[in-house]
């Protein structure tokens, strides 16, 4: 699987327009299954709702991508809906837009834009993450060095991970893959090869990025 973009965590946002209530819920799903769960969760939540539309996109193997209207016009929910998560070029994710109706209609044009503009401003309120192949090492750092290592590691945005304190002490570093020769050089070079390297596994991990 590539790198690819999808939401930073469940969340919802709410959008009023001419009395009706929008409000889009969306979640990270890895699996068609988990996109329907989602989704079976946010209907019953949301029963007295007038519509739960949805789309989602998730990658088992391929590439899955399904929408509803939920009773709404044909084309006016689900299709907004999804063209904003293909837009976003987003994966795993799973958008429910629920409606409640404030009794003025908003005809088809209407509903087009009140679905896509709540789901696109929920995905900017909300923010998105990368999941990035990266490679995994566990690095052993001399006591001595290590204060200078963690304000190095906050410095360059490198998250360390599993820290253990024995006869040195021991974390967990991921590098992108574009990066990684480069800089597992800058630790070395930084601190004199006083810093033990042992690779270890490939992990796709989560970074956050800014909303287009």
């Amino acid at each position: 699987m590539k790198n690819y973009k999808t939401i930073a965590q469940a969340d919802s946002y709410l959008k009023e327009i001419k009395k009706s209530k929008f409000i889009v819920h969306l979640a990270q799903t890895n699996s068609e299954k988990e996109a329907n769960a989602f989704i079976e969760k946010i209907r019953q939540q949301e029963a007295s709702a007038t519509h739960n539309c949805f789309a989602f996109i998730v990658s088992e193997n391929v590439l899955i991508e399904r929408m509803s209207d939920d009773g709404e016009p044909s084309g006016t929910a689900g299709s907004p809906i999804l063209n904003v998560l293909q837009q976003q070029e987003l994966q795993n994710v799973t958008a429910v837009v629920t409606r409640y109706f404030g009794g003025i209609k908003l005809g088809a044009g209407g509903l087009i834009r009140a679905y896509s503009s709540t789901t696109a401003e929920g995905i900017k309120e909300i923010g998105l993450v990368e999941n990035r192949l990266q490679q995994g090492y566990t690095l052993n750092i001399p006591y001595h060095l290590y204060d200078k290592f963690e304000n190095y590691a906050k410095n360059e945005n490198l998250a360390l991970e599993n820290k253990q304190f024995s006869t040195d002490v021991s974390v967990e570093i991921f590098f992108d893959l574009t990066s990684e020769t480069e800089e597992k050089q800058k630790i070395i070079d930084n601190f004199q090869n006083q810093i033990h390297f042992e690779k270890t596994e490939q992990e796709f991990k989560q970074v956050p990025i800014s909303a287009h």
